[in-house]
């Protein structure tokens, strides 16, 4: 009998068996994975665990976008916030991307994309919605759209970037995943993609650390989502990846040429062609699918004053690709910046990538346009693009507007430096950047980093991203913003201020107490009230770059921290710092170029004070008179990007009824009202670079 029932129970197992296997059999081979993962739990698993699915990462950049044939996926997407990972794949419930339904009216179904919210794409989430404003977490993003799969043609899903983690499906199908925001990247989805309609799902994560790049603290928004046009871009099997042209190290009269085939046989031809200078010429693919030449011209060399721009065409395999390029020469010599051959002094202002007049992220050409010519009002030849990389847009309409761009990586303040993964999302997205813009004459300097501290673990991690730079692209300039203000500075500056404190008529007795202690602590060292001062940056990644880049707010942080330490009144001590400034000098260890790539002050727009008072616009505004008449007599400073154009967005700005959230150091607000220091910095770049009399 027992016998009997153990061969019957056999019998069930193995007909459950049997259907089972033609139930799994009938499913793809993810959701066959996902399926037996969430059977196999153990005991003590979460129920809704990651899957151990590994995804795909991108491909090499697919450079020259806008000449490529392509179908945009911008519009109203579905989103479903998910802080608690409801949707992961091999979650208990199936994961998201299995687009499961509730047909039959009795499925358990914990997500509905047709019923969910919309927002548009690109844009950010948190502006869309107040109820996401400080949301940095993840969300799923899903669309339907049509398509036509053809013979003998890839089809690649082109995102410009994606906040900051991206883990793309389509028609359920595991695409790839890409970590780093900010840059574009793509998969090949030919293989996933359907004739007639077809299901996008986007799974992003907005969290930032210690280990990603950015950290997790900036002083910026750090909008989430796909903040960038989408697009299905059409290439042969046979195309060409990127090209990249610029002018020959030791010739104005040559071009030199590197293109990057994908399937395109060695030997083949790639063809050149500038019309205008009636020049052609033809290279040959390597092994390697590269080809590699010059080309024999004489440009125009693009300028500010001559942003002049060419049609290149290049063909090979099945690509025919044509972009306005232009050509000029950028480097240093000594301690000048040399563009074309002669001296310039860069005459800029710092952005971020805000637009004026709205709210969010600018991701359009017109969001960028109108910031430009703000730019241009303000008398500018020179963008600092901080501190991450902007739209496509951006360095396009720079080109076109003949404004020099300083374009960087968002390697921002502390953040781990002995991670392999750290130093590897930095290394895609500053290789993503140069490879995007190689091709774009306004761009003359990559930027690696900002206010990183001092450390040798630091130099390690920048000189790494350093080499990688121009091992892409030797023809521009590299930096990176260099925090200001050392101990042993701050100590000589503060005896300093002491000193003028001291011989003050406009400072109390208490006050002139606590100065002389300070110069009492100095002792040989304590300066006259009329002594003047130079500081020197001596930071060691200055040995490694092409300029030396330096952030200061000696109006502004800097009065603040002295005060502090000094123990006296910021209203004692602002007033002697702004008169302070006009003895100061800034100078380098290096004999190279300096370029103050940022100082400023916050003001409110509308906000006036008869006494100065910070945050009034005629605070702001006596800063940047102490600022100008400073740096105009330091001759190691070769330029200016002041910062900011635009208030801005900033979670570390709560102070209501002044910042709400806003980092107010524009020189117009966030729509786009001037304050009277922008002026002042339009009146001194027009009167090259001196203050008017």
């Amino acid at each position: 009998m027992i016998r009997k029932i153990i061969l019957s129970f056999i019998g069930l197992s193995v007909i459950a068996a049997v259907g089972l296997g033609f139930y799994i059999s009938s499913l793809t081979r993810t959701e066959q994975a996902r399926l037996l993962l969430s059977w196999t739990m153990s005991d003590g698993e979460a129920l809704f665990q990651s899957s151990a699915e590994t995804y795909a990462t991108p491909p090499a950049l697919l450079g020259w976008l806008d000449a490529r044939q392509k179908q945009s996926l911008n519009g109203q997407w579905s989103i479903i916030v998910d802080p608690m990972g409801v949707g992961t794949p091999g979650s208990i419930f199936g994961g998201y991307p299995l687009d499961r339904q509730n047909i039959s009216g009795m499925s358990l179904v914990e997500y509905d994309f047709a019923t969910a919210q919309k927002i548009t794409v690109p844009g950010d989430v948190n502006s869309q919605d107040p109820r996401l404003f400080f949301y940095r977490d993840k969300f799923w993003l899903q669309r339907d759209f049509a398509a036509k799969t053809t013979p003998g043609r890839r089809t690649l899903l082109h995102f410009g970037a994606a906040n900051f983690t991206a883990t793309v499906f389509l028609n359920g199908q595991a695409i790839g995943r890409h970590e780093g925001g900010y840059v574009p990247f793509h998969f090949d989805v030919t293989d996933a993609l359907k004739n007639g309609n077809n299901r996008l799902l986007v799974w992003v994560d907005n969290r930032l650390t210690d280990a990603s790049i950015p950290t997790g603290r900036t002083d910026w928004w750090p909008y989430g989502g796909l903040t960038r046009d989408v697009h299905l871009v059409d290439v042969p099997e046979a195309h060409i990846v990127n090209a990249k042209l610029a002018l020959a190290a030791d010739s104005d009269q040559l071009i030199n040429i590197e293109i990057t085939g994908q399937n395109i046989a060695a030997g083949e031809q790639a063809i050149v062609q500038i019309d205008e200078l009636s020049v052609e010429t033809k290279l040959q693919f390597n092994k390697q699918g590269i080809a590699r030449g010059q080309i024999k011209a004489a440009p125009q060399l693009w300028s500010p004053e001559n942003p002049k721009l060419y049609a290149i065409s290049v063909r090979a395999g099945g690509s025919w690709l044509r972009e306005p390029i232009g050509f000029r020469r950028i480097e240093t010599r000594g301690q000048e910046i040399l563009l074309n051959g002669k001296a310039v002094k860069l005459k800029g202002i710092s952005t971020h990538e805000e637009p004026i007049g709205e709210a969010g992220v600018a991701h359009s050409e017109a969001h960028m346009r109108a910031l430009l010519q703000e730019a241009k009002a303000l008398g500018v030849n020179f963008i600092r693009a901080a501190h991450y990389p902007y739209n496509r847009h951006l360095p396009r309409l720079a080109d076109e507007m003949g404004l020099m761009l300083w374009e960087e990586i968002p390697v921002y303040w502390q953040i781990d430096w002995q991670t392999d993964a750290t130093l590897a999302i930095a290394r895609d997205q500053m290789a993503r950047l140069v490879q995007r813009d190689w091709n774009r004459a306004s761009v003359i300097i990559w930027s690696v980093a900002n206010e990183t501290p001092n450390t040798a673990e630091r130099l390690k991690f920048l000189r790494n991203l350093i080499d990688l730079t121009r091992k892409l692209d030797d023809t521009r300039l590299v930096s990176a913003a260099l925090l200001g203000g050392s101990r042993p500075d701050f100590a000589l500056i503060a005896a300093r201020l002491a000193a003028r404190g001291v011989a003050s008529e406009n400072v109390s007795e208490l006050a002139k107490e606590r100065f002389q202690a300070v110069l009492d602590q100095a002792g040989y060292f304590a300066p006259s009230a009329s002594d003047d001062y130079q500081m020197t940056i001596t930071d060691p990644l200055g040995k490694y770059t092409d300029i030396i880049a330096y952030n200061q707010y000696f109006g502004w942080y800097y009065s603040a921290l002295l005060a502090r330490q000094m123990g006296v009144d910021e209203a004692v001590l602002r007033p002697l710092m702004l008169d302070f400034m006009a003895d100061l000098r800034i100078a380098s260890s290096y004999d190279k170029p300096i370029h103050i790539s940022e100082f400023g002050a916050g003001a409110k727009f509308g906000r006036r004070s008869a006494d100065n008072h910070i945050w009034s616009e005629e605070y702001q505004l006596a800063v940047y008179q102490a600022q100008l008449d400073m740096l105009s007599k330091s001759p190691q400073v070769q330029g200016l990007s002041p910062w900011i154009l635009k208030d801005f967005r900033a979670m570390l700005w709560p102070l209501a009824g002044i910042q709400d959230y806003y980092n107010r150091k524009g020189l117009i607000d966030e729509n786009g009202n001037r304050k009277p220091a922008f002026y002042l910095l339009r009146d001194f770049y027009n009167n090259d670079m001196k203050l008017p009399d």
